[in-house]
């Protein structure tokens, strides 16, 4: 029997429509995933610069393409489907292996362009990155960066499931699929307010903090794990103890009398000029710890990605680091 032969300008618009079909169910699944994480269409149209009514277009079609409710909608709050999680999970890897293809074809054309996302950890993010990415920024300048800013744990999370390219963190972090690299040692300092009885010592022991109140960060930072760690080695168990998200917050309640902290004394250099906050010597007891850059191994790493890691991790700017700390 003869092989029925589709006309070629019907097959042309056949490819084209394929094609077309496509961009538009990349497009599709791009407002469906924004619309999961955000778990409103109002935040998601935000986000995508599109109209509420182009979200629930987009929403719908996709409901028709798929023949299944995605979305419980009520109280102005989105939740997703059984159906809805399956899609989220594969669509969230539809749309990484894009952005991986798209990134892998630039290297071939380009050195150094394109986009890192880097997530960092609160004292990095705040006290040791802002000078470095104006540095490299100046060394080159068709890379586009993003920073994020959270606790270890956050950071940990964000690499291996790849919203973000490169991680900076100071706690401990080990899994199968990361690559770490230490890159900094940074030292932690027991702080305590002016007026504090520990602020006349030479040097203080454990026996001397057992009755006092330390504020701490929350569970999953890195300055927590390294505060944990300074009190295990000192044997002491604080009498109280008061969380704070933030290392400024942490640095205020001190100078108010509020407690004692550790913090890295990359943070506390202003407050020490100043004396709104004195450092305190432990006897026989240096605190110390490795930052740290992480990187997924199973994903793709760019060119500019591997620029960056090499440029946080160059003689030059540990050096420059540790002249600062």
């Amino acid at each position: 029997m003869p092989r029925l032969k589709m006309p070629a300008e019907r097959l042309h618009t056949s490819k084209r429509n394929w094609r077309v079909e496509k961009i538009v169910l990349d497009h599709q699944l791009r407002v469906f995933v924004t619309v999961a994480e955000k778990k409103n269409f109002s935040r998601a149209a935000e986000v995508l610069n599109l109209t509420q009514p182009a979200i629930s277009q987009h929403i719908h079609a996709l409901e028709e393409h798929y023949r299944a409710r995605l979305f419980d909608r009520s109280n102005k709050k989105v939740e997703l489907t059984q159906a809805g999680a399956i899609l989220y999970s594969y669509a969230k890897k539809i749309l990484n292996l894009h952005q991986e293809a798209e990134r892998a074809v630039t290297d071939l054309i380009e050195l150094v362009t394109g986009k890192i996302a880097v997530g960092a950890s609160m004292t990095i993010g705040e006290y040791v990155l802002p000078r470095l990415l104006g540095a490299f920024a100046q060394k080159y300048p068709d890379v586009e960066l993003a920073m994020t800013t959270g606790n270890t744990a956050m950071v940990f999370e964000q690499t291996l499931e790849g919203s973000i390219d490169i991680g900076l963190v100071e706690g401990p972090v080990e899994h199968a699929h990361l690559q770490v690299e230490p890159f900094l040692t940074d030292e932690m300092v027991l702080i305590v307010s002016p007026g504090h009885p520990l602020a006349g010592k030479s040097q203080a022991t454990g026996e001397d903090l057992e009755s006092c109140t330390f504020i701490l960060r929350e569970e999953g930072s890195g300055t927590r794990v390294a505060a944990e760690n300074a009190l295990r080695q000192l044997e002491v168990t604080p009498a109280r103890i008061i969380v704070m998200g933030s290392t400024q917050a942490i640095k205020q309640a001190v100078e108010a009398g509020l407690g004692i902290s550790f913090l890295s004394k990359l943070t506390i250099r202003k407050e020490l000029a100043l004396g709104t906050i004195k450092p305190v010597r432990l006897k026989d007891i240096n605190i110390t710890r490795e930052f740290k850059i992480i990187r997924n191994r199973t994903r793709f790493q760019s060119r500019a990605c591997d620029e960056f890691a090499r440029f946080i991790t160059s003689e030059e700017v540990i050096a420059a680091l540790q002249a600062r700390a």
